[in-house]
């Protein structure tokens, strides 16, 4: 039997990526008897397209929202406040007593703080002289 190979890969098949979640997916199952499930939230324009919107997932408690974007020219109009408590409200109704996300410095770390998220950690030196921040949130 020959040995496995370590490849490093730019543009991965979906279906690799999606095996390597099932497979963590049934590990947490296992330990905790938990599911998680994937969360997404989306705002639209007249034309259905997507000018907005928030991914993650909802497990153990926690909503970890791990993308929130909103179209430039829909920026401080209230949609980012509508579509992050859509989310949390979301979160909350599956069972999340919490949440947790992610910004860099030249992004929304004032826009998520005045949203009731505190930092919890802090990496530096990220593309120069910018930060990563791990922030949190009690939704009850």
């Amino acid at each position: 039997m020959s040995e496995p190979i370590i490849t490093i890969e730019d543009d991965p098949p979906v279906k690799d990526i999606r095996l390597l979640w099932d497979g963590l997916d049934r590990y947490n199952f296992s330990q905790t008897g938990l599911e998680g499930h994937l969360i997404s939230v989306f705002l639209r324009n007249e034309q259905h397209e997507v000018i907005g919107g928030a991914h993650g997932w909802t497990a153990f408690g926690w909503l970890h929202i791990r993308v929130f974007w909103l179209r430039e020219d829909q920026r401080h109009r209230g949609w980012g406040t509508c579509l992050l408590e859509a989310t949390e409200a979301e979160g909350v109704k599956r069972g999340c007593r919490y949440s947790h996300l992610e910004t860099f410095s030249f992004q929304a770390l004032g826009f998520y703080q005045k949203s009731g998220y505190r930092v919890f950690g802090e990496l530096g030196n990220v593309a120069g002289d910018h930060k990563w921040y791990f922030l949190k949130k009690d939704l009850c």
